[in-house]
């Protein structure tokens, strides 16, 4: 039997959604944290990517698309992470009165934030006849755990929090939705929403999530696939799957 090959659910666990996992819920209540949880899969399934992928990254031109793919995941990140912190965690605080309320996934931001700083400096810095990727690798472990149980627990916490302090999911919808607009506006169309578009997954659990984003006209991925992918082209070879969410080989170790 032929053994399945590495794909992006693995090595870190992907966030089950409370759409999947609480089918009897509140939309509204479970909004946030569904929405949410989709982005985290997004970051958790490039980051598979990049794990996977790293040892059969070979070739001059291959390794300089591979970098750029890894600077793409590291913005795409970061920008999340400092919206959160800008946006979205000060405004559910204040509009519920509890301030402070967030301060754990502030914490819990600054407890990888250094070592994914190496990360960064290493993709960034490194010329490409010195790529290593087992130096690569070395560095997504210092910080893969941290960050990826860090994407999972913010979810619960958010479902917490709607649980105990906002059981319409008004307030915490509000936020998200103020957040995910300036990092919608902020985000480049030729290079970070190729790579978002391409680390969904419409399949997965059923497809409960497959019409993410939500209200996003239908020709987008088709925009994208056509015109604004083309500057990177070679980068986007790297992705999990084609710009509609469908799940592909890996392409660095399947070819």
């Amino acid at each position: 039997m032929v053994p399945k090959a590495a794909w992006a659910d693995t090595p870190f666990d992907l966030v089950p959604s409370p759409r999947f996992t609480q089918k009897d819920a509140n939309p509204n209540s479970i909004f946030t944290a569904n929405d949410m949880a989709v982005s985290h899969n997004i970051y958790i399934r490039g980051l598979n990517a990049i794990y996977n992928q790293a040892d059969a990254v070979t070739s001059p031109t291959d390794v300089k698309d591979f970098l750029t793919f890894c600077n793409i995941w590291i913005e795409v990140i970061h920008h999340h992470h400092s919206l959160e912190e800008e946006i979205m965690f000060p405004g559910i605080e204040k509009d519920l009165g509890k301030e402070g309320l967030m301060k754990g996934n502030l914490e819990e931001h600054q407890a990888f934030e250094g070592a994914m700083e190496e990360f960064k400096q290493y993709i960034t810095n490194t010329e490409v006849e010195s790529y290593k990727a087992a130096v690569v690798k070395e560095l997504v472990d210092k910080f893969g755990k941290l960050l990826v149980d860090h994407l999972h627990r913010e979810i619960q916490n958010l479902l917490e929090v709607g649980r105990e302090l906002d059981p319409s999911g008004q307030m915490l919808k509000k936020n998200y939705l103020a957040f995910e607009e300036k990092l919608v506006a902020q985000s480049s169309w030729t290079r970070h929403h190729p790579f978002i578009f391409g680390c969904r997954d419409a399949t997965f659990e059923g497809g409960v999530n497959g019409n993410w984003p939500a209200g996003v006209p239908f020709f987008i991925p088709y925009v994208i696939s056509g015109v604004l992918s083309r500057k990177l082209g070679g980068v986007w070879r790297f992705l999990p799957s084609d710009f509609h969410g469908k799940p592909r080989d890996l392409k660095a170790i399947n070819s």
